[in-house]
Protein backbone atom coordinates (compact mmCIF):
# COMPACT_ATOMS: atom_id res chain seq x y z
CA UNK A 1 0.00 0.00 0.00
CA UNK A 2 1.16 3.77 -0.69
CA UNK A 3 2.08 5.04 2.61
CA UNK A 4 1.63 8.63 0.94
CA UNK A 5 -1.65 8.48 0.66
CA UNK A 6 -4.55 7.81 3.02
CA UNK A 7 -6.49 4.47 2.61
CA UNK A 8 -9.82 6.40 2.34
CA UNK A 9 -7.58 8.18 -1.15
CA UNK A 10 -6.32 4.77 -1.67
CA UNK A 11 -10.25 3.13 -1.65
CA UNK A 12 -11.68 5.98 -3.76
CA UNK A 13 -8.75 5.74 -6.19
CA UNK A 14 -8.88 2.04 -7.23
CA UNK A 15 -13.17 2.28 -7.26
CA UNK A 16 -12.77 5.02 -9.50
CA UNK A 17 -10.30 2.91 -11.43
CA UNK A 18 -12.93 0.19 -11.45
CA UNK A 19 -15.67 2.06 -11.87
CA UNK A 20 -14.26 3.62 -15.04
CA UNK A 21 -13.83 0.63 -16.40
CA UNK A 22 -16.40 -2.17 -15.20
CA UNK A 23 -19.48 0.30 -14.24
CA UNK A 24 -20.13 0.45 -10.18
CA UNK A 25 -22.34 -2.65 -10.72
CA UNK A 26 -19.55 -4.50 -11.96
CA UNK A 27 -17.14 -4.73 -8.99
CA UNK A 28 -17.54 -5.48 -5.22
CA UNK A 29 -15.68 -4.19 -1.93
CA UNK A 30 -13.69 -7.97 -2.10
CA UNK A 31 -12.23 -6.61 -5.38
CA UNK A 32 -10.82 -3.44 -3.75
CA UNK A 33 -9.66 -5.23 -1.16
CA UNK A 34 -7.15 -6.97 -3.35
CA UNK A 35 -6.26 -4.48 -5.32
CA UNK A 36 -5.50 -2.22 -2.08
CA UNK A 37 -3.94 -4.92 0.03
CA UNK A 38 -6.09 -4.77 2.57
CA UNK A 39 -9.59 -6.12 4.21
CA UNK A 40 -13.17 -5.56 3.20
CA UNK A 41 -13.58 -4.56 6.48
CA UNK A 42 -11.41 -1.79 6.31
CA UNK A 43 -13.30 -0.62 3.56
CA UNK A 44 -16.48 -1.04 5.63
CA UNK A 45 -15.09 1.41 8.16
CA UNK A 46 -14.37 4.19 5.77
CA UNK A 47 -17.78 3.34 3.95
CA UNK A 48 -19.97 1.14 5.44
CA UNK A 49 -21.97 0.29 2.53
CA UNK A 50 -21.50 0.53 -1.38
CA UNK A 51 -23.96 3.65 -1.79
CA UNK A 52 -21.44 5.55 0.93
CA UNK A 53 -19.01 4.96 -1.49
CA UNK A 54 -20.73 5.24 -4.50
CA UNK A 55 -21.56 9.22 -3.11
CA UNK A 56 -18.14 9.60 -2.12
CA UNK A 57 -16.76 8.87 -5.38
CA UNK A 58 -19.35 11.55 -7.41
CA UNK A 59 -18.85 13.99 -4.88
CA UNK A 60 -15.11 13.96 -5.02
CA UNK A 61 -14.88 13.62 -9.10
CA UNK A 62 -17.33 16.80 -9.32
CA UNK A 63 -14.54 18.85 -6.71
CA UNK A 64 -12.10 17.59 -8.96
CA UNK A 65 -13.81 18.73 -12.11
CA UNK A 66 -14.32 22.02 -10.77
CA UNK A 67 -10.67 22.42 -10.01
CA UNK A 68 -10.06 21.10 -13.09
CA UNK A 69 -11.94 24.11 -15.27
CA UNK A 70 -11.01 26.64 -12.71
CA UNK A 71 -7.69 25.83 -13.35
CA UNK A 72 -7.92 25.53 -17.21
CA UNK A 73 -9.99 29.43 -16.63
CA UNK A 74 -6.67 30.73 -14.52
CA UNK A 75 -4.16 29.29 -17.50
CA UNK A 76 -5.65 30.90 -20.53
CA UNK A 77 -8.09 33.34 -21.44
CA UNK A 78 -8.50 32.43 -25.26
CA UNK A 79 -11.45 30.56 -25.20
CA UNK A 80 -10.43 28.41 -28.02
CA UNK A 81 -7.68 27.30 -25.55
CA UNK A 82 -10.19 26.41 -22.98
CA UNK A 83 -11.50 24.25 -24.75
CA UNK A 84 -8.92 22.29 -26.08
CA UNK A 85 -8.17 22.29 -22.22
CA UNK A 86 -10.87 20.78 -21.98
CA UNK A 87 -11.08 18.13 -24.19
CA UNK A 88 -8.04 17.17 -22.50
CA UNK A 89 -9.87 16.46 -19.39
CA UNK A 90 -12.13 13.84 -21.38
CA UNK A 91 -9.13 12.53 -23.06
CA UNK A 92 -7.89 11.27 -20.28
CA UNK A 93 -9.62 8.34 -19.19
CA UNK A 94 -9.58 7.57 -23.06
CA UNK A 95 -5.71 6.51 -22.77
CA UNK A 96 -6.95 3.14 -20.82
CA UNK A 97 -9.79 2.83 -23.18
CA UNK A 98 -12.04 4.17 -19.91
CA UNK A 99 -14.63 6.36 -19.68
CA UNK A 100 -15.45 9.54 -17.75
CA UNK A 101 -16.95 8.15 -14.11
CA UNK A 102 -19.60 10.39 -14.52
CA UNK A 103 -20.76 8.59 -18.08
CA UNK A 104 -20.01 5.30 -16.43
CA UNK A 105 -22.01 6.02 -13.29
CA UNK A 106 -25.23 7.26 -15.72
CA UNK A 107 -25.50 3.77 -17.07
CA UNK A 108 -26.51 1.76 -13.57
CA UNK A 109 -28.19 5.15 -12.77
CA UNK A 110 -31.53 2.98 -12.32
CA UNK A 111 -29.33 0.92 -8.98
CA UNK A 112 -27.50 4.33 -7.36
CA UNK A 113 -28.69 5.97 -4.45
CA UNK A 114 -30.53 9.61 -5.20
CA UNK A 115 -27.58 11.55 -3.84
CA UNK A 116 -25.26 9.86 -6.33
CA UNK A 117 -27.87 10.81 -8.83
CA UNK A 118 -28.23 14.17 -7.94
CA UNK A 119 -24.61 14.50 -8.01
CA UNK A 120 -24.04 13.04 -11.26
CA UNK A 121 -26.79 16.09 -12.45
CA UNK A 122 -24.61 18.45 -10.69
CA UNK A 123 -21.41 17.21 -12.19
CA UNK A 124 -23.10 17.13 -15.79
CA UNK A 125 -24.61 20.56 -15.17
CA UNK A 126 -21.49 22.03 -14.22
CA UNK A 127 -19.86 21.21 -17.36
CA UNK A 128 -22.84 22.48 -19.48
CA UNK A 129 -22.43 25.42 -17.60
CA UNK A 130 -19.02 26.60 -17.92
CA UNK A 131 -19.59 24.87 -21.50
CA UNK A 132 -22.30 27.73 -22.53
CA UNK A 133 -20.40 30.30 -20.95
CA UNK A 134 -16.65 29.63 -22.80
CA UNK A 135 -18.70 29.41 -26.25
CA UNK A 136 -20.61 32.02 -25.58
CA UNK A 137 -17.61 34.37 -24.16
CA UNK A 138 -15.61 33.11 -26.73
CA UNK A 139 -18.08 33.94 -29.82
CA UNK A 140 -18.51 37.60 -28.17
CA UNK A 141 -14.38 38.23 -28.43
CA UNK A 142 -14.25 36.98 -31.57
CA UNK A 143 -12.39 33.70 -30.68
CA UNK A 144 -14.86 30.89 -31.54
CA UNK A 145 -17.14 31.04 -34.56
CA UNK A 146 -20.99 29.21 -34.43
CA UNK A 147 -24.07 30.04 -35.30
CA UNK A 148 -27.22 29.38 -32.95
CA UNK A 149 -27.63 29.39 -28.95
CA UNK A 150 -24.42 28.39 -27.07
CA UNK A 151 -26.47 26.41 -24.38
CA UNK A 152 -27.67 23.86 -27.53
CA UNK A 153 -24.06 23.40 -28.59
CA UNK A 154 -23.02 23.33 -25.54
CA UNK A 155 -24.85 20.00 -25.08
CA UNK A 156 -23.31 19.10 -28.36
CA UNK A 157 -20.20 19.16 -27.52
CA UNK A 158 -20.64 17.75 -24.39
CA UNK A 159 -22.24 14.29 -25.77
CA UNK A 160 -19.90 14.44 -28.44
CA UNK A 161 -17.03 13.68 -26.10
CA UNK A 162 -19.07 11.71 -24.13
CA UNK A 163 -19.94 9.39 -27.22
CA UNK A 164 -16.15 9.59 -28.24
CA UNK A 165 -15.15 8.26 -25.51
CA UNK A 166 -17.46 5.21 -26.41
CA UNK A 167 -16.42 5.03 -29.76
CA UNK A 168 -12.60 4.93 -28.49
CA UNK A 169 -13.20 2.12 -26.18
CA UNK A 170 -15.66 -0.15 -28.27
CA UNK A 171 -13.29 0.10 -31.02
CA UNK A 172 -9.74 0.17 -29.34
CA UNK A 173 -8.47 3.24 -31.34
CA UNK A 174 -7.49 6.63 -29.41
CA UNK A 175 -8.09 7.90 -32.90
CA UNK A 176 -11.89 8.05 -32.59
CA UNK A 177 -11.47 10.59 -29.99
CA UNK A 178 -8.77 12.57 -31.32
CA UNK A 179 -10.83 12.46 -34.67
CA UNK A 180 -13.65 13.98 -33.02
CA UNK A 181 -12.07 16.62 -30.81
CA UNK A 182 -10.64 17.74 -33.84
CA UNK A 183 -13.92 18.15 -35.26
CA UNK A 184 -15.56 19.72 -32.97
CA UNK A 185 -12.74 22.44 -32.41
CA UNK A 186 -12.89 23.14 -36.43
CA UNK A 187 -16.46 23.47 -36.23
CA UNK A 188 -15.63 26.64 -33.82
CA UNK A 189 -13.05 28.52 -36.08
Amino acid sequence: MNKNKNTAELILDTAQSIVQEFGFNGFSYAHIAEKVGIRTASIHYYFPNKEDLGNALIARYYKNFISGIAEIDSVTENNLEKLRKFISLYGGPVQDYCICMGVMLSTDLATLSNQTREGIAELFTANLIWLERVLEQGRREGQLSFKGDSNVLAHQFLASLQGAQLLARSFRDLNRFDMIAKGLISALI
